[in-house]
């Protein structure tokens, strides 16, 4: 067996209860992906060592909440012929006119899916959710050569989305295909749950709250629990969610996934920005806040995505507070972890107008020990003997940072992606000095440059209104063609 040493670095060490920093510490781990010690130095033997001063040597990122495969189609996701949805921006990216089969329709896993898998690990994400899986089978086999550690599962759902030709958004009730997709993800999650050494994980993912009746609902609850699996949800994510479960159920949305007994600790919703005392929302009249923090549930909370559309949080520090847990996913691209942990922080200080809340402990816990607790997992998102090695290297020696006293700080205010220098998989080495180790990364980038182009060249077969990527997503400057 394999020993690896790696010393000399901050090292983000755990106490039981916190992370806590050692300056030239250490971390030992063996190739069956177990960390052995962690401290401020190793006499035993090891071999194999990593050098790691000038660097932060910190636990990988949980990514709670993402779409592989959806990068070429983020192209369309600000609609510029359209208005924003209120909020329901993946409307311009994902659904399609009635009867035309929707721009991700053709998606492989061995390029687009793989490109956002391996995007989330360069973003510093050793633990990715996919939100929703396509190609089930092929994408466990994808996870599986790189060597990702995934919580994966097929979405289903009771309504489908579509557009009618007038560019109004209509849901299609389709009750049997919500009770068959519940069927196919549990037999998917017996297939495949603890597959590669227990890197593959599965979920039961119903699609988004407005797309499925309280009876998918109450079935996916029983489901979860006579199979022993945790659930996500799409929730409170936009207006239009709100005001239609409002409207049909008298309930707000976390008011009726409350009062039908599906909010418990294994359930982590997704975004959950609408809850009804939001400023855009104005809803008086139950604090939905306090029944989520009652449950035990979880949230996956993605503020570069809302703060494109204007939209944020209200706030972290309002539900840190009330003793909600929040995790940190990318959910758009670009996959980049760091800077999701800067933007939840600065949105928090704009929502709360304070510049003493939205820390760089708080984001940095959101997105490890908060994404952990998430997955009810206490061998994920922190270093401490006995936890998976899942270990990442950043940098802290760039011009960017200068003086660094805080890595932390640091981390959070000054660094991106581009400074990680190595991750680490369950003991396997997947990027090394800044280069990928795992996969061929200029062959995947030239397939899906290849992609995109022809996603989108097809856009205007599925559009409602036939219009083109240029009309949808100009161009920032004029192109001018050589002449």
């Amino acid at each position: 067996m394999t020993r690896t040493l790696i010393q000399g670095g901050w090292v983000v060490g755990f106490d039981g209860r916190s992370h806590q920093l050692l300056r030239d510490g250490s971390v030992l781990f063996d190739d069956n992906g177990e960390i052995l010690h962690v401290g401020h130095r190793f006499d035993g033997q090891a071999e194999r060592t990593i050098d790691a001063r000038g660097m932060l040597v910190m636990p990988g990122l949980i990514n709670t909440h993402l779409h592989l495969g959806t990068n070429a189609p983020h192209a369309f996701f600000l609609d510029q012929t359209k208005a924003d949805y209120f909020g329901a921006n993946f409307y311009a990216y994902s659904v399609p006119k009635r009867g035309a089969a929707e721009s991700r329709a053709a998606s492989r896993a061995d390029v687009e899916q793989l490109y956002g898998l391996w995007a989330a690990i360069r973003g510093g994400a050793t633990t990715v959710l996919d939100i929703g899986s396509r190609n089930g089978d092929e994408l466990v086999k994808v996870v599986g050569e790189v060597g990702a550690r995934v919580y994966c599962g097929p979405a289903f759902k009771s309504y489908s989305y579509g557009f009618d030709e007038a560019g109004r958004i209509q849901w299609d009730d389709d009750p049997s295909s919500g009770k068959a997709g519940l069927a196919r993800a549990v037999a998917f999650a017996q297939k495949h749950d603890g597959s590669h050494g227990g890197r593959v994980r599965c979920m039961l993912y119903p699609a988004q709250l407005d797309t499925c009746s309280v009876e998918l609902l109450n079935a996916t609850r029983m489901a979860a629990d006579e199979n022993g699996l945790r659930i996500s949800l799409h929730a409170a994510m936009n207006l239009i969610e709100f005001h239609r479960i409002l409207r049909e159920h008298g309930r707000t949305s976390l008011q009726l996934l409350h009062e039908i007994g599906f909010l418990r600790h294994d359930v982590l919703l997704g975004h959950c920005v609408f809850h009804a005392h939001h400023s855009w929302a104005h809803y008086p009249y139950v604090d939905d806040l306090k029944l989520l923090a009652d449950s035990g549930a979880s949230v996956a909370h993605a503020p570069y995505k809302y703060a494109k559309m204007g939209i944020m949080l209200e706030s972290l520090e309002r539900y840190r507070q009330m003793g909600i847990n929040v995790a940190l996913g990318t959910d758009t691209f670009p996959q980049d972890m760091i800077s999701e942990m800067r933007l939840a922080g600065l949105m928090c200080r704009f929502a709360e107008g304070s510049f003493r809340v939205g820390t760089a402990r708080d984001v940095f816990d959101a997105a490890t020990l908060g994404g952990a607790k998430a997955l009810g997992r206490d061998d994920l998102g922190r270093l401490k003997a006995g936890a998976r090695a899942d270990i990442v290297l950043v940098d802290l020696r760039g011009a960017h940072y200068g003086a660094v006293h805080d890595p932390i700080r640091s981390l959070v205010e000054y660094a991106s992606a581009s400074d990680i220098d190595t991750v680490i998989v369950d003991g396997r080495t997947l990027i090394e000095g800044r280069k990928a180790v795992a996969i061929d990364e200029a062959a995947l980038l030239a397939n899906v440059q290849e992609s995109g182009e022809r996603t989108w060249a097809g856009v205007a077969e599925w559009r409602w209104n036939g219009a083109t990527v240029d009309e949808i997503a100009p161009i920032t400057y004029p192109l001018v063609a050589e002449p």
